[in-house]
């Protein structure tokens, strides 16, 4: 039987298991889940965070398997959107409370496809930066010539990530990527010798057609060319992606979960051969590193179409309509979720799991009380099963646990992601949506 956790995640059961597991460890209470329209400024997000994300949407050409929101590169749209934009983070910094600047990271879309658009935003911000604040850029391959990267430098970007994906020319031209081999491996050698902080690689795996062996290959690549991370996730069939739709008709070959998790084992085998350790579930960073990551913060406020916040416990997403975006008021996201403490709780255990560490007087500092009061059943069944093991003070996620993180994953976050952002690219302003 050839098992696909990816389709299994919208059927009836899986339904079920996520109603039960909710109400198991987060309590009844706030089921479902549910993200509604802001009705006054008593449901607008009033906190701010240290940590910054700013979307830019466009993209010279579209890829068949991205989910994130974007849209095809126009002067016109740009030149507005960089207005909107900056109205959205002049509303936010006029509000109190705006901490200083410690991490500012540009997501996509495709941010070098509009570097004018990087380059205002940390003009903007650059009297709030912390001294040694990470500024990160996702950078196409395509987009990673000497000019380029000069520029970034220049800016103060000290942090890129390149999307090389592949290095099978079958396969890139599979994902509509743009580039060959060669040139992604070029970029990469450009990167790194131009001095960035840190230099991530993304890698897919999982992808019809790719050997397990294969991926594992692109991995030692990346460390031979130097880089400081690779991260490394499986082909994701999101319903509103090309690719998703492919799925859905029956059109796309299934990947065996046993093949994507022998990938995902020979991918980390690798990189603890290339002298990489494990900083996430998807992520090998080079030790002395800070790794480069983004949605491991614990709070964090998200300017663009799409951006999404968590402050204090309240989600929010904008529109994710960029025409919308443009047009709308400056500070008011398109939905809202608030959550209570014990959601809180739960949320921060999630995310502790996907960065491999669970330290419990992290916790005792954050909500003044103990984590085995609250996780202790969970924790030993965890260690029973071996995703987890005590590491001195601190809980540490197993190859094991990564492994089965990413089958969860698939249950239960890309299940809410999916039908999120579905609704909201579909609607620009929608009134309610509801995950179960």
């Amino acid at each position: 039987m050839r098992l696909d956790f990816q389709r299994l995640r919208h059927g009836r059961p899986a339904r079920a298991l996520r109603r039960f597991v909710y109400r198991r460890i987060v309590g009844s209470k706030g089921w479902p889940p549910t993200f509604r329209a802001p009705a006054d400024e008593d449901d607008l997000p009033a906190k701010g965070s240290p940590h910054l994300y700013v979307h830019l949407p466009f993209c010279e050409r579209i890829c068949p398997h991205c989910p994130y929101n974007k849209v095809a590169y126009d002067a016109s749209g740009h030149r507005r959107y960089g207005v909107a934009l900056l109205r959205e983070i002049r509303a936010y910094r006029a509000r109190s409370q705006t901490p200083r600047v410690a991490s500012l990271y540009f997501g996509g879309g495709s941010p070098t496809a509009t570097p004018d658009l990087i380059d205002a935003t940390l003009a903007e911000l650059r009297g709030s930066l912390e001294p040694h604040a990470e500024i990160a850029v996702e950078v196409h391959p395509s987009h990673a010539n000497q000019a380029m990267l000069d520029h970034l430098l220049a800016a103060g970007v000290n942090r890129i990530s390149l999307g090389v994906e592949s290095f099978d020319a079958r396969l890139l031209a599979y994902l509509g990527r743009g580039y060959t081999p060669e040139q992604a491996s070029a970029a990469l050698e450009r990167a790194r010798a131009a001095g960035f902080d840190c230099l991530d690689a993304n890698l897919i795996f999982g992808i019809p057609g790719q050997l397990p062996d294969a991926a594992a290959r692109d991995a030692a690549r990346c460390i031979d060319l130097g880089v400081d991370q690779v991260s490394a996730y499986p082909l994701f069939t999101f319903v509103h992606t090309a690719l998703g739709r492919r799925s859905a008709r029956g059109g796309l070959e299934i990947v065996d979960d046993r093949v994507r998790t022998r990938a995902q084992r020979l991918v980390a085998l690798a990189c603890r051969r290339g002298g990489l350790a494990r900083t996430s579930v998807w992520s090998h960073t080079r030790p002395g590193v800070a790794p480069y990551s983004t949605v491991t913060r614990e709070e964090y406020v998200g300017f663009g179409a799409g951006a999404g916040s968590k402050v204090d416990g309240v989600f929010s997403f904008n529109t994710f309509d960029v025409a919308a975006y443009i047009e709308g008021e400056p500070r008011r996201p398109a939905l809202v979720m608030r959550t209570d403490e014990r959601f809180r709780r739960f949320h921060w255990l999630y995310w502790q799991i996907y960065r491999t560490e669970i330290d419990p007087q992290a916790y005792r500092a954050r909500f003044s009380r103990e984590l085995t009061q609250d996780f202790g059943g969970l924790l030993r069944l965890m260690r029973w099963t071996g995703v987890v093991r005590r590491d001195g003070p601190v809980w540490r996620l197993t190859d094991r646990g990564a492994f089965w993180s990413h089958r969860l994953q698939c249950l239960f976050s890309l299940t809410y992601i999916d039908e999120l952002w579905r609704r909201c690219r579909s609607e620009a302003w929608p009134r309610e949506v509801v995950l179960d």
